[in-house]
């Protein structure tokens, strides 16, 4: 039996602005070598476990701690935040928040230039990393112009870079396209065999189970069950319903476009660029937008919003162009929701950010249909809450909620999925079926193509900048199995 680098003994933690813990009374350790998933839905503790492995609970967060958390026999209050630094690699969910620097090479080499390595032995590690991670093409780019995706890339480089022997990630396969999946699965994979130490957090678990060591459930901050590995043979998941849609339904669809978009062009740089991209799409449709990392689905998105201008061509609404609507007017018939919810959270509690819009543009929206959509939602308890201190997954289902209450006419989804758990992805979907429905056009950027694919009327794939593919999911699937969309990741 390998000795215990990590114990949980008694352990909980309640946040100072909370009634009830985080974590309770949880009781488990993890041995060196140890591949170990941290599961449950949005809001059960995961990400609390993994900053009391990080010592951050003691560091950085107020709240009441009970128990004990040893790191190598050592309560992990007692060890310097230096040292923890040195032996664990983390990978934050929250990516924005992570970033120090302006620049791919320099994020990556920056913790290593606090822990005297010469100039020669900082370069070789990162051009290592580099190479291992495939993200060669991007090392002299700023932050800023990359894919969310790339950016998830960068952090893990930065993470293991130093050949931490603990490596602690929280959803590190979140905005990932299939290809930059199996690579970080891969990576993983690889450091483990060399003995390093792998904590998960993550609602998808299922991409861990033929090489996890354990997983383990957590419910309402408890554990709920210590190694699910052994009981998955015997849980079959439910296959989501398929949504049907009866010629009917389809005959009463407007046929005129809603959104127009002619021979759109933008670029950043030479290095990245969206060329004479044409599309309509019409009202009350719901298109799924995929493609690789850093293939153009946010930039499109920004461009759709009137965040970006065009270089040339055009965006129309209802033939009307995008440029000549006020920010009013494309607030009302626009809703959106980021990749990073925190970037469009401003008010002081979550009631206040969901009636944000409507309180200012549209104020007609019915108070009792409010009322349904938050209890519907999950967040009904959270409502007086700051929107910068609830979970990923809560935040995420507080930015769709700020999105769609002011009832606009087109909603525009960035990776909505990321975050959430089986049963608020339903929830998401069910909401945006209705809201089809009621003649909205939905347009939805995701790498979750299960999900996305139950209630798509079509995709739409980008690659390098340009439309590649238009058409059923089947289709895409098949054009995905013959690799004329997704380049390889090899060579």
């Amino acid at each position: 039996m390998k000795d215990a680098t990590i114990s949980f003994n008694n352990f909980s933690f309640r946040y100072f602005s909370r009634e009830k813990p985080a974590v309770s009374n949880l009781n488990f350790s993890i041995s060196k070598g140890e591949f170990i998933v941290i599961t449950g839905v949005s809001g059960s503790g995961k990400s609390t476990i993994c900053y009391s492995i990080l010592g951050l609970l003691e560091n950085f967060y107020e709240g009441g701690k009970l128990g004990e958390m040893l790191l190598k026999g050592t309560e992990i209050s007692n060890v310097q935040y230096t040292k923890l630094s040195k032996i664990i690699g983390y990978i934050p969910q929250r990516l924005e928040n992570s970033f120090t620097t302006p620049y791919v090479f320099s994020e990556i080499a920056f913790p290593l230039e606090y822990k005297d390595y010469t100039r020669e032995e900082i370069v070789e590690k990162v051009h290592s990393v580099v190479g291992d991670l495939n993200i060669g093409k991007i090392i002299e780019r700023k932050l800023n112009e990359l894919s969310e995706g790339e950016k998830q890339l960068v952090a893990i480089g930065t993470a293991i870079a130093d050949n931490p022997e603990i490596i602690v990630a929280d959803e590190p396969l979140a905005n990932l396209d299939q290809n930059n999946k199996k690579l970080i699965l891969d990576t993983f994979i690889q450091l483990n065999r060399k003995g390093k130490t792998i904590i998960i957090a993550t609602h998808e678990y299922e991409e861990y189970l033929e090489f996890a060591s354990k997983i383990i459930r957590i419910e309402r901050g408890k554990i709920a069950e210590e190694n699910l590995i052994a009981k998955v043979s015997a849980i079959e998941r439910k296959k989501p319903n398929k949504i049907s849609r009866t010629e009917d339904e389809e005959k009463k669809t407007d046929k005129q476009a809603k959104v127009s978009i002619e021979n759109l062009s933008f670029d950043f740089s030479e290095k990245f660029q969206l060329s004479n991209i044409s599309l309509k799409i019409s009202k009350g449709k719901i298109v799924a937008l995929v493609g690789d990392n850093g293939s153009g689905k946010t930039t499109l998105l920004k461009l759709l919003i009137g965040l970006l201008k065009p270089k040339q061509g055009s965006i129309k609404l209802d033939n009307i162009d995008l440029q000549s609507l006020s920010w009013t007017e494309k607030t009302k018939r626009i809703g959106v929701v980021f990749q990073d919810p925190d970037k469009q959270f401003f008010e002081e509690t979550s009631i206040d950010e969901i009636l944000l819009i409507s309180n200012n543009i549209r104020k007609e929206i019915i108070s009792e249909d409010t009322d349904t959509m938050v209890k519907n939602s999950g967040l009904r308890d959270l409502m007086q809450f700051n929107p910068h201190s609830l979970s990923h997954g809560e935040k995420r289902r507080l930015s769709f909620l700020t999105a769609i209450q002011h009832q606009p006419e087109v909603i525009i989804l960035d990776e909505i999925t990321n975050g959430l758990d089986d049963k608020n992805k339903s929830w998401v979907k069910n909401q945006i079926v209705n809201m089809k429905k009621n003649g909205t056009t939905v347009i939805i950027i995701s790498h979750d193509w299960r999900w996305i694919g139950e209630i798509a009327d079509e995709f739409i794939g980008l690659e390098n900048g340009q439309i590649s593919f238009r058409g059923p999911k089947n289709q895409f699937e098949t054009k995905l199995s013959k690799k004329n969309f997704t380049k390889s990741i090899k060579g």
